[in-house]
């Protein structure tokens, strides 16, 4: 009978099978061109459309590491995705597609959000080959691209790019010397040889300065070989003939190598500095949440984010929440905290606004302090201070990222304590 179900402890239990749905995932891949904001945007309102979990993503390579004013808008929008309820990384890598590939090969995703640099940049050309090619590499990934950012006003306190170190006169001596000694090698060789100097020899103090130092002394190194084999070993001898086509020739081929080797060997200590540093700052990101993860209550969630800030930012700082409708503070790394009206007022504008207030920011910049608010999905959780005692704004651009970072853990941190308060009255 077709209606007919056996029952009793031989009947065989249908169990249907249900068909598990891959969960759907998001990522944003933010950047310095000012876009990151509105790929944010995107991500979260995709994210809440298709209730899916969504990570942000910044690609920090040599050339970003080398600009405050890429770090700083980066920062700024992973700050802005954490309070959006991402999960956010910055992720050192020699190119932005080459990055973006490892992590979608280690996290994959159903949906990547990038920016478009805005028309007047000079390497848009560039941000289409970095679609393209994930595109190609994922063909499944759906491409969602996020309008240009308009840069045309700037912080007045982030520089355009770093400053490029100068080269110091020692360099430049060094390799004169190491020339010099070329030159004697050259000429005792020319002497065992039967008289035939030998130019190549010149290719060594080149490659050395080139790599010790930079181009700049590598170019020293290159105008002193050329000038001292013409006087002292081509033939006729102490005599200079700069338009000979043997000094054509190795003036040219020094020149190459000179700067060949000087961009090898730059992008190669960039490349070892950026890793260096993501190392440390992963390290510390992971320690810090371990920190936060054993503190049982507000005062030692406090102290942890004091202590850790002040190392980071060689800063004072204090810690304030919320506590009967009034704020208060928790925790400080200076006692008597030396706190005016104006901090006061900047204090209440960053809690009600839940927006960063104080010294180094446009609202109530005349504070002696800067406020930074916990925010996550629950709304502003805490308010975390920082002053330094020369006056100047506590956060560096080459540690925005970093920071943010840590901003976060803090407010995830004060999210389960307040969560834990919750349960414990409910």
């Amino acid at each position: 009978m077709s209606g007919y179900e056996e029952t009793g402890p031989n009947a065989r239990t249908a169990v249907p099978e249900v068909e598990k749905i891959p969960e759907t995932r998001i990522l944003a891949a933010v950047s310095g061109s000012g876009s990151g904001q509105r790929v944010v945007e995107i991500a979260a309102d995709l994210a809440t459309a298709l209730d899916a979990s969504w990570h942000a993503v910044f690609i920090e390579t040599p050339k970003s590491a080398r600009d405050p004013a890429v770090a700083r808008r980066a920062a700024d929008a992973l700050s802005f995705a954490v309070r959006y309820g991402a999960t956010v990384s910055n992720e050192p890598d020699d190119d932005v597609v080459g990055g973006l590939v490892a992590h979608l090969t280690t996290m994959p995703a159903n949906h990547l959000v990038i920016g478009t640099p805005s028309a007047a940049r000079p390497d848009r050309w560039r941000r289409r080959s970095v679609m393209a090619s994930v595109q190609k590499r994922f063909p499944a990934l759906t491409l969602h691209i996020a309008p240009a950012a308009d840069l045309a006003t700037k912080s007045a306190d982030v520089p355009d790019a770093a400053p490029k170190p100068k080269s110091d006169l020692r360099q430049h001596l060094w390799a004169l010397g190491l020339v010099a000694i070329t030159l004697g090698l050259a000429e005792l060789a020319s002497m065992l040889l039967g008289g035939r100097p030998l130019n190549l020899l010149f290719l060594f103090p080149v490659i050395a300065a080139a790599a010790r130092f930079g181009l700049a002394p590598a170019l020293t190194a290159t105008a002193a070989s050329v000038l001292g084999f013409d006087f002292f070993l081509l033939q006729p001898r102490f005599h200079l003939e700069p338009a000979a086509p043997v000094m054509v020739v190795t003036l040219a081929a020094l020149l190459a190598v000179a700067v060949y080797t000087s961009l090898v060997t730059q992008a190669l200590r960039d490349r070892v500095a950026l890793s260096d540093r993501s190392a440390k700052e992963n390290a510390r990101i992971a320690t810090f949440s371990q920190v936060l993860a054993r503190a049982a209550d507000w005062e030692e969630t406090a102290g942890a984010i004091c202590e850790e800030f002040a190392a980071v930012l060689k800063a004072e700082v204090a810690v304030f929440r919320e506590n009967g409708g009034k704020l208060e503070r928790v925790g400080a790394t200076i006692e008597p905290l030396v706190w005016g009206p104006i901090d006061q007022a900047a204090l209440e504008w960053c809690w009600e606004r839940g927006e960063a207030a104080g010294r180094g920011t446009t609202a109530v910049a005349s504070a002696e302090w800067r406020l930074e608010p916990l925010r996550t999905s629950l709304g502003t959780l805490a308010v975390v201070a920082f002053a330094r005692p020369d006056g100047r704004d506590p956060i560096r651009a080459d540690r925005g990222v970093l920071f943010n970072t840590l901003i976060g853990q803090a407010a995830l941190a004060h999210e389960r304590l307040i969560l834990e308060d919750r349960l414990r009255l409910g």
